[in-house]
């Protein structure tokens, strides 16, 4: 078995890893992201159904409209020739782009009956946009962004953070009961509450931490908000404890927001 010399090697991985890559796999990535989920998303019967724990009203859904919407604006954006050697979009940039891809694999995942792999891809893109949140929020704070930069990725990365990380939540809540890990019932609804209630800890940490005042932080705790309401509606009825789980998370972030202020 032939392997390349160290030099060959080294420039492959420098093409591989370059920033005309990077701009090339966001541009894809971000496509993929809105098209798949759009034409080959789940479909689900009745009675296959995955089981609804701490499933949001149906309406917090079209939160994923300015998710894409956001994700080709700061695709087509980073894609500029001027942007290409941009630091921040080198430190961001990187994870921006997997949890697109992420989110574009989640679909066919779900189609195909991979529901172990689907909560995988859920989980890679709430801790893959929030490292990009995060760094593009530094990148806010140090003053390294324009205005029109931050209106660029801003919202991608605080909206698709706070949703991946609720979305990865609620599904496990799910997958949990459908395997049979956890029983219906009342073991079910205290998973729901912990999990809840991890979600407003994090939301939390945001809104009190050092970036607070960023824009990338702004989506974020708005989104997650969205989220925590749309459980509330959700749950109201069929589920008592979970709307309230989800109205505590969201007083807790509002409280530590205030407080912080």
């Amino acid at each position: 078995m032939s392997v390349l010399p160290p030099s060959s090697a080294n420039r492959v991985w420098a093409v591989v890893s370059g920033d005309r890559s990077r701009q090339a796999l966001t541009c894809g990535a971000a496509a993929a992201q809105v098209l798949l989920p759009t034409f080959y998303g789940p479909r689900f019967r009745r009675e296959d159904a995955p089981p609804n724990v701490i499933q949001p009203a149906p309406y917090a859904f079209t939160v994923w409209f300015p998710i894409f919407a956001s994700s080709i604006a700061y695709a087509v954006h980073q894609a500029r020739g001027p942007a290409r050697t941009r630091d921040v979009w080198r430190r961001a940039g990187w994870p921006l782009a997997g949890a697109f891809a992420a989110t574009g694999l989640w679909a066919p995942l779900v189609r195909s009956g991979r529901f172990w792999g689907a909560q995988g891809a859920l989980a890679a893109i709430a801790v893959l946009a929030e490292t990009g949140r995060r760094r593009t929020a530094r990148a806010e704070t140090g003053g390294e962004l324009s205005a029109a930069e931050v209106a660029a990725a801003a919202p991608a990365a605080g909206m698709l953070a706070a949703w991946g990380q609720a979305a990865c939540g609620v599904n496990l809540a799910s997958m949990l009961v459908a395997k049979g890990i956890v029983p219906a019932g009342p073991r079910a609804a205290t998973i729901g509450v912990a999990l809840l209630a991890g979600l407003g800890t994090l939301g939390a940490r945001a809104v009190a931490g050092p970036d607070r005042a960023t824009a990338s932080s702004r989506f974020y705790a708005g989104t997650l908000l969205w989220a925590f309401a749309g459980v509330m509606v959700g749950q109201r009825r069929r589920s008592p404890s979970a709307a309230a789980a989800a109205a505590c998370a969201a007083v807790t972030m509002l409280v530590a927001g205030i407080r912080e202020r």
